[in-house]
């Protein structure tokens, strides 16, 4: 479709003239004798460009300009003047005009010139308005899923963290055990997930997982943790079905679970059952690393030891071990997102630090965590979480 130029001269043979040669270049054009036809005849037809004189009896041309600048921002005006107007075509510049020719025009090259680069320009600007909005557009959409996206892991947050387990609860009474927590985030929800529950009138348990990744798919998982984990509880309570007391049996079982739910994601986890009245741990390993650290009284050491992770292999095998609970003990379990906090050179080092943080039996997971510095500054790197479970003494 040709593109609509008005020329706006009050000399009817320079009009003629321009509309003339314009017409043979394949526009369609449309004339006026004076200022206030011409924007009369502009708001009617919309051009795609205005050619205008500066010099015209009545409306002059720089009226006309201040009009078209202000109510047709982005319709490109050429001003015309004589030989002698060059002071009027600086100003008319300055007022918004896109581009000037002199009159008379020995040479319409000139004039198709200008015509076709004021309306490319007009072009390139009315393409780049466009895909400006179209960002916006987008850009207030995304803003949109971003904040509904929010809503939703804040809720999502709410949600996991209902089911952690109170940060300190003693089992087996007042020279019992106690279980502390403390769990840090790299982002809104977990991928670490921390449990102590009782089992029946003789048996705590308790366990942490680290599920792989990070995000809303990763702390899916941990949900369904905490459902497959109570599932066994209430077989026990219901059924008599002990495998809730057999930490192997469990991570067996949970290796099942995760690989027929094609979920993607497996997790660590280390799993333990305490009988307080016969002071006895049951525990089972399922890749949890660093090893979880047991202090008696006197020294430290590493338990559990190498296994495979829950949830990627079909063959995984556990073994349940035991041991007798001295008079002072403890144990703390730190996830994996610790060693990329610690400053130690080496994973010894840090392996070695975190066994001299747990020589003790005094502090809980808050004092831990509090040492670790884990409760200042930005969120980690990755998911850190804090398990300990200590003899009371009076």
């Amino acid at each position: 479709m040709a593109e609509n130029i008005l020329i706006i001269d009050d000399e009817a043979a320079v009009r003629d003239l321009f509309a003339f040669y314009l017409k043979r270049l394949g526009y369609t054009v449309f004339t006026a004798a004076d200022g206030r036809s011409g924007l009369d005849l502009c708001r009617d037809i919309d051009p795609a460009l205005v050619l205008c004189d500066l010099r015209m009896p009545g409306m002059d041309g720089l009226e006309v300009l201040a009009v078209l600048t202000q109510d047709f921002p982005e319709t490109p005006v050429i001003v015309v003047s004589g030989m002698g107007g060059f002071a009027d075509a600086i100003q008319a510049l300055k007022l918004g005009a896109w581009d000037y020719v002199t009159k008379p025009i020995e040479d319409f090259a000139i004039l198709e010139h200008a015509v076709g680069k004021a309306l490319e320009r007009a072009r390139l600007r009315a393409e780049n308005r466009r895909y400006r909005e179209h960002l916006e557009l987008v850009n207030g959409q995304l803003e949109r899923s971003l904040r509904k996206l929010q809503e939703d892991e804040t809720a999502g947050r709410n949600i996991q963290f209902r089911l952690l387990p109170d940060e300190h609860v003693v089992f087996g009474g007042r020279d019992g055990y106690e279980c502390s927590r403390h769990l840090q985030t790299s982002a809104i929800l977990s991928g670490d997930f921390v449990d102590y529950f009782d089992i029946d009138d003789e048996h705590f348990g308790f366990y942490m997982a680290d599920v792989s990744g990070h995000g809303v798919s990763s702390a899916f998982i941990t949900v369904l943790l905490k459902s497959y984990m109570g599932r066994y509880v209430e077989r026990n309570r219901q059924h008599g079905d002990r495998t809730i007391l057999d930490p192997a049996a469990v991570l067996a079982g949970l290796n099942r679970d995760i690989l027929d739910g094609g979920h993607g994601k497996y997790l660590t986890m280390f799993y333990g059952v305490l009988n307080p009245r016969q002071a006895r741990l049951d525990f089972a390993n399922g890749g949890q690393f660093p090893f979880p650290i047991l202090y008696d009284g006197e020294t430290t050491r590493a338990i559990g030891g190498k296994s495979p992770p829950v949830g990627m292999f079909e063959s995984a095998e556990y073994r349940t071990q035991s041991l007798d609970i001295p008079d002072v003990f403890g144990i703390s379990v730190f996830s994996d997102g610790i060693l990329e906090t610690l400053p130690q050179s080496g994973l010894s080092a840090k392996q070695d630090y975190l066994h001299a943080l747990a020589c003790g039996s005094e502090q809980d997971a808050s004092t831990l965590a509090r040492t670790l510095k884990l409760d200042q500054g930005m969120p980690p790197p990755d998911d850190i979480s804090v398990l300990s479970l200590r003899r009371l003494v009076h």
